[in-house]
């Protein structure tokens, strides 16, 4: 492993070309995990693959809309979640340091759902799903530059806010306005919006679950955020 100085050097050379701070990030983590990597493998019989399935690859909240939305455009579009934004758009420079600066700005940020064409899965539109969180400001600077990035690609892109529930038919005429150029208002999430239930116990903000045993087994709830340590929840209504 680098001693600290040494990546400090380093950091301070890459600001030196330009790179903004993501993208030093990025490269710094990248040359500590190929070290890391090449110092694990000098180990004789040493060869880790520590690596496990998320059970959180979508949020619960996810879940529930994707199955909405997957009714909702059945009929013409099919349903990606979770696409990385270096797998759906490059950057287009001659210049190698704005190659390099671009390209580190949308590593490791995804689009939360995409819509593309079921015969030839050419992207239609971007799907973001906005829970309260998006009203931070670090979110915000994000979901700005996404938005920028989506317009300078002509791509059209919808951002939902998290509800309790969703109207298939009001959805699809939504999202197809989008696809059409014409789209229609969506009312923004603000910090009054009370979409996410608060914990009757503890007042933390819920969690959509699915029931695993008893009597209402696979069937959704709102659970608190802080279980196992409070055990509140609500009925969640369809």
């Amino acid at each position: 492993m680098p001693p600290k100085e040494k990546l400090t050097l380093l950091r301070k050379l890459l600001q030196a070309l330009g790179l903004s701070e993501d993208g030093i990030n990025d490269i710094v983590d990248q040359i500590i995990n190929w070290l890391t990597v090449k110092e694990i493998e000098k180990i004789p019989g040493k060869k880790e693959y520590p690596y496990l399935i998320r059970d959180d690859f979508l949020s619960a909240a996810e879940v529930s809309f994707y199955h909405v939305l997957r009714s909702a455009v059945a009929e013409w579009a099919m349903v990606c979640p979770k696409i990385p934004l270096g797998d759906l758009f490059y950057v287009k420079s001659s210049d190698n340091s704005k190659f390099r600066t671009y390209t580190n700005k949308i590593d490791r940020k995804h689009v939360d759902f995409l819509l593309c064409d079921p015969k030839t899965m050419r992207p239609i539109m971007g799907v973001e799903l906005d829970d309260k969180s998006h009203l931070r400001q670090d979110r915000q600077e994000r979901d700005e530059f996404v938005k920028n990035l989506f317009l300078a690609a002509k791509l059209p892109l919808a951002r939902i806010p998290v509800k309790f529930s969703y109207s298939v038919a009001e959805l699809n005429s939504l999202l197809q306005s989008y696809v059409k150029g014409k789209p229609e208002e969506i009312t923004p999430i603000t910090q009054e919006d009370n979409t996410i239930p608060k914990c009757p116990k503890c007042g933390n903000d819920m969690v959509l679950r699915t029931a695993k045993s008893g009597a209402n087994k696979g069937g959704k709830f709102w659970g608190c955020r802080n279980y196992p340590n409070c055990h509140g929840f609500v009925k969640f209504e369809s």
